[in-house]
Formats: C-alpha cells, structure tokens, sequence
C-alpha cells in the first residue's frame, strides 16, 4: 500500500511538471493527495485486442491526454505496439511507462515503435541504489522521442531527473543530465540522423532531367526571374537544412497540384510521401481541411500590363480642367459685361464727350468691343483705348482679372501635359474583358488553375472573350520575355504574368518613362504563400521556431527582396516628358474647324456684299 502511495504522488507530481490540463472532476486517491484530476482506470486482463485503441479508449477533447501504463502487466506490450501503429505517440498524448527494466532492455523493446519527434513519452523506473528510508523510493525518469522513424531517426532516451517519493510528497533529488536547462524543442532541434523528404515545383526545367541538374538550376542565383518563386523557396529551405543539421530528399514535381490537393508539390505533402513543401503554395480553404500553413514565405501578385492604345482617345477635356463649369460660365459673363461696358464708354466719348480730347473717327462695333474683352483675357492689347479716366479704370479691371485668371490656368495646364502621359480608362477585369485587346499569359500552372477553377463573373467572361476566342492560336500562351517584348511594341496588347518573375523583364526591356506609362490591372486578388505541412506532422512546431527564427534575423527578408520583386519603381524626374498628340490633336482641330467657320462666314459676307451691290445697281 505504501509504495502505491509514493507512486501516487510521482504520478501527480509528473503531471504537474507537464503542465498537463487538469479538469477536476472527482477526487483521485483523496485521502492520499490535495489535488483533483479526472482519472479513467482500464483493466488490461479485460481487453481482447488493442485494435482502434484511440476511438476506444483514447477519444477525448482536451489538449493533451494523460497515460500511464505499467509494464509489469502482460498486455502493456501490446498496448504500446498497438500505439505505435496507430501513432499515438505525439504531442496530444503524454505517457508514462512504468517499469524496472534496464535502460538498454526497454531502449531494444522500444527502437522499433514509431515515435515521433514532439512525443511526450517518459520512461520511469525505480532505483533502489538512491533510497534512503523505507517509506521513501527514488524514481528516475527518462526523456524518450525520436527524429522519424520512417526517414531514418533513431530512439533517442535521455536521462533526466532523479525524484524521491514518500508518503507525504515527492522532491526533487537531483538532475542527471543538462535536459532541464533547454525548453521540450531546444533538446531536439538537430535532425542528424533523418533525410526529410521536400516536395519542390519546377516549371522552367523538364523534370525528366537527373535531380543533380535541377538542384543545381534551382541552387544558382543568377536570372532571378527564372522561376524566381520555386527557387526563393528552394534556398529558403537550403538553410532550413543547415538550421536542422538534417538531409533532404526532394521531390520534384512541375506544378503545385492538378486539383486543390491532388497531384503536385501539394498532394504529396497531402498523401504523406513528402514532409514539406520547398516551394511556397497558396492556403485555400480545401487544402487547410489537410495542411496547415505554418509561416508566411512569399507573396502572390498576378497581373495585366498593356500600354495605352494610340487610338484612345483625345484629352481635350484637359483645357477645361483647371475651372468649373461655374467658373467658366461666371468669367465669360464678366468678359461680356466688361465688352458691353467699353462698348458704352467708346459711345459716350464719341457722341457726348467731344470736349477735351480728340474723339474716334468712328464709334467700335458692339462686336469690337466683346473682341477686345476676350483678346484681354488671351493676354492680347488693343488698338483701341478708351480717352476718359472711366474707361481706363475699366480696361485697368479688365486686364487685371485676365493676368490673374490666365497664370493660375496656365499653370495647371502646363502642369497636367507635363505629367505622365494619358493613361487607359481600362481599370478592372471587367473592362478588359469587353474591350478589344488582344491578350497573352504566361503558361504557369497557377494561372491555368485559376482560369479553371475561378467562379469570379468578370473571370468567367474574360474567359469567354479573350481566351476560348484564341483557344487555337499561339499566341496565347507566351513566355514572359516574348509577352513583354510585345507589351513594349504594341501598345494595347495585354500580357498576364507573374509579377515577381515578369517584373524583372520590364525593367530590362523598358526606359523608365515606359515604365511610368504603363496601365497594370490586378488580375487576381493579391494573397500570401505559405510553407505547409501535413496537418498532422510531427515536425509542425520545430520547424515554425526554425523558420520564425529566420524571419526574425532578417535573412528572410534579404532573401526575398532578391529574389521577389513586387513593385515597379517610376521616376518621373529622370527624363523629360513630351507633350503627345492626344492633348495637342484638339487644339489642331479646333483650330481646323475656326478656319471653316472663318471661310464660310467670309463666303456668306462676300454673297451678302455682292447681292446688296446687285440690288443697289438695279435700283439706280
């Protein structure tokens, strides 16, 4: 009974330490022990088989679950073996094995289960050699996981503490070895004795290559742009390796997956033949219900880039920019009212101030007068000054209204045709899609999926329009330098791509004031990539600590800023910018449909003079 006791109090001691959620729900030996805990007792004499040992006897809803097993019972070992094959020794299950075994016969007995790295499985057995009385016994508890069987880890047990029980309490004796100084992942971040597998996409390079040739393509740092997203994932994982101290086994495959999770990079993570994936992937709802996206590792930007067409459309509208309407009509009326003012004052000299001064020879048309109104507003003189101090005044307002309204318009003006040159009113995929530019993409597997996959109506319809109307042509599917090239040709055509790869092309192929007139139109919304891992993998939170730990150094960042380009730079003070034909073909016009109106008034001038001349003859 007494050593029940003192096996009692390491049992809850044990628990304790392991921070295991205690539900209390009934008393576990009460007069014993001050603690509360849920408890479930099995009888092993009483099972037949171990089979669905976890849907049996292991289902619960808590974090972690307890399990204590003795080993002295007959049927422990097939328990534990049953555990193994349905891999129960994990993070969700802490147990602890009792027995009094060497450590070398329990190391034997255990090195064939399939443990796995976040296992929390403790060896504990008694050591009489440490006992000081008879009511006390020291217990020295054992640290046992591995690396991953599966890939070739081997069973690491490490002694940890020593812990003497009596019939009040347990305290601690001593440590017997340095695993108490490093937190549950510390003592296990070296995988040197596993190969992991890494699922890794190649699209530039067939994969009928030997895997020595695509390793090395994937290793180079030269042409970023060449499959920049497979291999800034791939370097990325290289030093994830070098934090491990493990092996790589990559396997290669030319696209994330055919379906959601089927085929590619993706579904080998899925299906359990690979561990990670190197190259960053996309966490869409169907691929979450099996991975899980431990860290964000890049950034997916798809997009259209065209330049704007010759033919669209005139700017004229940017001469009546700089006022309102409003003001527009207030300041023709105040130049009319000011035209009929001057036309008052030439009369009133003419015809009633005759004293003074020498009058006009002739009094200026109402006409003349709206002339020299609007000819003051166009920074022009007139031959015709107003002799009286009234009218001088009145020129004097009039000239001074015109030199303020005419710097402000024309510096607007001036600035508007100096900026960058028009853009296209194409802005969304909507747009695009009813528009008549021709398109081209770059073959991407992601692209050819969101083409199949997207419900988005605008999709659809620029499916409908752009892509089955050149299903059958060549020219569809282009490679990044080819659509650019073509980009920069052909003002109009569309190029889709990738913007971390294509990006790179644009700022080789274009000036910069190419660049600042470019129309860029988002073809999916913008979305994170993720490293994913099997939902259930073991290796789950060691690799989040190894990856945050490179994000928080910075290397990541170096890396992707290489590797990943995700904005074009426009510097509009580097060159200077020309004035095209789309502001200055309104002027011309205008200027071509004054003359008309010109001649055609002096036509009918010339018809009305010639007319009243005939009829002045016929009289005579």
């Amino acid at each position: 009974m007494q050593l029940q006791v003192q096996l009692a109090n390491f049992l809850m001691d044990n628990l304790v330490q392991s921070r295991i959620v205690r539900e209390f729900a009934q008393q576990f030996m009460k007069p014993l022990h001050p603690h509360l805990i849920y408890h479930q007792f099995q009888q092993m004499h009483e099972v037949r088989d171990w089979q669905d040992l976890e849907l049996r006897f292991l289902d619960h809803l808590q974090p972690t679950l307890a399990i204590y097993v003795d080993m002295k019972c007959h049927k422990a070992a097939g328990l534990l073996e049953e555990a193994s094959r349905e891999q129960l020794y994990n993070q969700h299950y802490h147990w602890l094995i009792h027995g009094n075994v060497s450590e070398m016969d329990f190391y034997n007995f255990f090195a064939p289960f399939n443990i796995s790295i976040d296992a929390d499985v403790g060896y504990v057995k008694e050591v009489p050699e440490y006992t000081y009385s008879n009511s006390s016994v020291v217990y020295a508890s054992f640290d046992v996981y591995s690396n991953g069987r599966t890939i070739g880890g081997q069973l690491n047990m490490t002694a940890s503490y020593a812990m003497g029980c009596d019939l009040s309490g347990c305290e601690s004796k001593r440590y017997l070895s340095t695993l108490h100084l490093r937190s549950k992942y510390r003592n296990r971040e070296e995988l040197t004795d596993v190969i992991l597998r890494v699922a890794t996409v190649v699209t530039q390079r067939p994969l009928s290559c030997p895997d020595d040739q695509l390793i090395m393509f994937l290793s180079q740092e030269n042409d970023t742009h060449i499959d920049s997203l497979a291999r800034f994932g791939f370097h990325l994982t290289l030093i994830l390796r070098d934090l491990l101290h493990c092996q790589m086994k990559f396997i290669f495959s030319d696209s994330w997956s055919k379906s959601d999770v089927v085929g590619g990079a993706v579904g080998a993570v899925v299906d359990q033949t690979a561990d990670i994936t190197a190259t960053p992937s996309l966490a869409t709802e169907g691929r979450l219900k099996y991975l899980s996206a431990i860290i964000e590792t890049g950034f997916f930007r798809s997009v259209c880039i065209f330049r704007t067409p010759h033919n669209a459309g005139l700017r004229g509208d940017v001469f009546l920019q700089p006022f309102s309407p409003l003001v527009w009509y207030l300041f023709a009326g105040v130049l009319s009212l000011i035209g009929l003012l001057l036309w008052v004052t030439f009369y009133m000299e003419c015809k009633r101030m005759t004293w003074g001064w020498r009058p006009l020879d002739y009094l200026p048309s109402l006409l003349s007068t709206f002339l020299i109104s609007f000819g003051a507003a166009c920074i022009q003189s007139s031959a015709l000054i107003p002799r009286s101090n009234g009218g001088r005044l009145i020129y004097f307002a009039l000239f001074l209204i015109s030199f303020i309204m005419y710097n402000y318009y024309t510096s607007v003006v001036v600035s508007s045709l100096l900026s960058s040159p028009v853009k296209s009113k194409i802005r969304t995929m909507q747009q695009l899609a009813e528009s008549q530019l021709t398109v081209g993409l770059e073959p991407l597997p992601f692209t050819k999926a969101y083409l199949n996959y997207s419900k988005r109506p605008d999709i659809q319809l620029f499916i409908k329009r752009k892509i089955e109307s050149q299903s059958q042509s060549h020219d569809l599917w282009l490679p990044a330098e080819e659509g650019v090239l073509r980009v920069r040709d052909n003002p109009g055509y569309v190029y889709v791509f990738e913007t971390s790869s294509g990006y790179a092309y644009v700022e080789r192929f274009f000036t910069a004031q190419e660049i600042c007139d470019l129309n860029e139109i988002l073809f999916r919304p913008e979305q994170l990539f993720y490293t994913h891992l099997h939902r259930n993998s073991t290796y789950k939170e060691l690799f989040r600590l190894r990856l945050l730990r490179v994000l928080e150094t910075g290397v990541y960042r170096k890396q992707r800023s290489y590797w990943v380009h995700m904005k074009l730079h426009c510097v509009a003070q580097n060159f200077v910018i020309t004035v095209g034909m789309e502001y200055v073909a309104p002027l011309l016009l205008m200027l071509i449909f004054g003359y008309i109106l010109v001649v055609f008034i002096l036509l009918l001038e010339l018809a009305w003079h010639r007319y009243l001349t005939r009829n002045k003859r016929l009289t005579l």
